[in-house]
């Protein structure tokens, strides 16, 4: 009997509706999933319904949950003042083919929050939402380059999906080398780097980040080295955009630029923005959103306008859950609450790591929890392991994906749903919730200590 087996084993009888759900999966999508970080093996899990900080699947477990709808939750599943207002909405209607005033407060809110909001254009999805920023800054500046960080995440449009993930060096299958000669990839946190790059190349029309570091701070950075991107884009010239999907309005009200006091270009939203459905924007200086404008000016439609159509930009029913969720952030005590849960959550899951004596750690800022479950630096207690100082290339999808893949199932079979990268927390997690998730990442580890795992 192999040493996982009784861990994979008790998954396995634990959730039947969904092992019969995923069998009829496979028969329709790639893998039998939607997203690929939904892939899991044996299966995954199938959720029925969520409320606050909890969610049921298929099987009746009661899960706490820590995907917090891939991040863009923060207040918790189905808010009151959310579901009311798209139950009132959907009435009126799920899309008018018209412009209406629930674009215009949505929007309004926007420019109240983010301190570099001068215009606004809504679009589907934070992917469209990069994608227009880079077009923007293309044709803006006459350049057709862009400069991105290894590890970083922009959605998956050809210009920022190469180098999103380890190795790095490694080209995506399908994209033109034409295309990938646009996209030149820098280190991490290297400054001197960006500074060689950009003293080099005068091609290159925009910088683009997420502020907290590559995959919402599995790579994190700093606020020191914000400001020195900042300092030095300006001084060569060259436009620099905060993909703020996951940041926008989680990190604080203002996002990562208000907490730390760096001024984009452009900024990227999504997420939080629409309050749980379907919506993403571009806002920043208004010379640059211009470009989107019809004007009776021929060279100007032929040589600067961007064309910028879809059909579900400022959806009103995306419209009315953003504007809800953005209302109860005004005064960042949902960003507090969720901060302070996850900081406890990181503090007490490292003092469980370092009572077994793991070359693990569990690290983050803000809302955030990200599992290291194997490192080279044994001997280091988890609370003073200094992700920072580790090697980049070591940190997204470096797990042994064995350890990644008990460590979930072990946290799913205890009444807790973590990514296998880790989650985040949002406003409606409690203590209780803290203790419970702690408590099953412990029982979790004496399960694979006593099947011989670690």
């Amino acid at each position: 009997m192999s040493n996982d087996y009784d861990i994979l084993d008790r998954y396995t009888n634990a959730f039947p509706a969904s092992r019969t759900l995923y069998d009829r999966a496979l028969q329709r999508f790639p893998n039998g999933v939607t997203h690929d970080v939904r892939f899991f093996e044996p299966f995954p899990i199938y959720i029925d319904r969520a409320l606050g900080s909890r969610k049921w699947d298929l099987d009746g477990h009661e899960l706490i949950d820590y995907w917090s709808g891939h991040g863009a939750l923060l207040l918790g599943h189905s808010p009151r003042p959310v579901v009311e207002a798209v139950q009132k909405q959907i009435a009126l209607g799920t899309h008018l083919g018209a412009c209406h005033e629930l674009e215009i407060q949505w929007a309004d809110l926007v420019c109240e929050l983010v301190p570099t909001a001068e215009r606004v254009r809504f679009t589907g999805t934070g992917t469209e939402a990069t994608l227009m920023a880079i077009r923007l800054c293309r044709t803006f500046t006459g350049k057709d380059k862009l400069l991105k960080f290894a590890g970083h995440f922009h959605g998956w449009h050809d210009a920022v999906i190469p180098a999103a993930n380890p190795p790095y060096e490694v080209p995506i299958p399908g994209i033109p080398e034409a295309v990938l000669n646009t996209t030149v990839v820098c280190p991490p946190n290297d400054i001197t780097q960006v500074e060689d790059i950009l003293r080099a190349d005068d091609g290159i029309a925009c910088v683009i980040l997420e502020p907290t570091g590559g995959s919402w701070g599995t790579i994190p950075t700093t606020g020191e080295f914000l400001h020195q991107l900042r300092e030095v884009t300006e001084r060569y010239g060259v436009l620099l955009i905060f993909d703020e999907v996951i940041t926008g309005f989680r990190v604080a009200p203002g996002g990562a630029q208000g907490f730390y006091g760096v001024r984009p270009d452009l900024t990227t939203l999504a997420k939080i923005l629409a309050g749980g459905l379907p919506g993403g924007a571009v806002t920043g200086r208004a010379d640059l959103l211009e470009q989107l404008e019809i004007r009776d000016d021929p060279d100007w439609m032929h040589t600067r306008k961007m064309p910028h159509p879809g059909t579900f930009n400022a959806n009103p029913l995306s419209a009315v859950a953003g504007i809800a969720t953005l209302k109860q952030v005004r005064d960042g005590e949902p960003n507090r609450k969720a901060n302070e849960s996850a900081a406890r959550l990181r503090q007490r899951m490292n003092e469980v790591i370092d009572q077994y004596g793991l070359n693990w750690c569990v690290y983050g800022e803000f809302s955030g929890v990200k599992l290291l479950l194997g490192h080279d630096r044994r001997g280091i207690p988890a609370r003073e392991f200094n992700v920072l100082e580790y090697d980049y290339r070591k940190l997204k999808k470096a797990t042994d994906p064995r350890i990644t893949q008990l460590v979930r199932a072990g946290m799913l079979l205890n009444g807790v749903d973590m990514a296998g990268g880790g989650g985040m927390t949002m406003a409606a997690h409690s203590d209780e919730d803290v203790a419970r998730t702690v408590e099953a990442f412990d029982t979790t580890i004496q399960w694979m200590r006593r099947q011989s795992v670690l």
